[in-house]
């Protein structure tokens, strides 16, 4: 498959994922909803990794593969404990948190954040190279100035 058409094949998945995920939230099953945002988010990462017709799978491993990964088994967590306990408290909590809390805070916050801030650090020449860079700084110049260019 060419990569104009696996691009268009991506925006129209993302169309479709975004129906499924709002028609199963609103039929009330909204930790399937989760999982196919999941899916979504993954499909946006594909296409966010696309340059001039390619794609850098590499970025969707890491980090973004496994931001996915720990919002998954956030979810997952979440709702096990929360069906664990339901109706009844806890007899004991995680840093002050209700264990299918703190699994969110953990695993949908603070990991992520993390790794997203550090692991795009890690791997920015892949994400945006210094002749990425370049080539824009460049093609932005180019261009004349009046609604798409710069005003000078």
């Amino acid at each position: 498959m060419n990569p104009g058409r696996f691009e268009t094949f991506l925006v129209v998945a993302s169309g479709l994922l975004w129906l499924l995920m709002v028609g199963l939230a609103g039929a009330g099953h909204w930790l399937a909803g989760l999982y196919v945002l999941l899916l979504l988010l993954l499909v946006y990462g594909v296409l966010g990794t696309a340059h001039k017709g390619r794609f850098d799978l590499r970025l969707v491993a890491f980090p973004t593969g496994i931001w996915l990964l720990s919002w998954a088994a956030a979810f997952a967590l979440g709702d096990y404990f929360a069906r664990m306990f339901a109706g009844v408290a806890p007899g004991f909590t995680i840093l002050g948190f209700h264990p299918s809390f703190a699994a969110i805070i953990a695993l949908f916050w603070v990991l992520p954040t993390l790794l997203m801030g550090f692991g795009f650090e890690a791997v920015k020449d892949r994400w945006l190279s210094q002749e990425r860079w370049d080539d824009f700084v460049r093609k932005i110049h180019e261009e004349p100035s009046g609604e798409n260019g710069p005003a000078e």
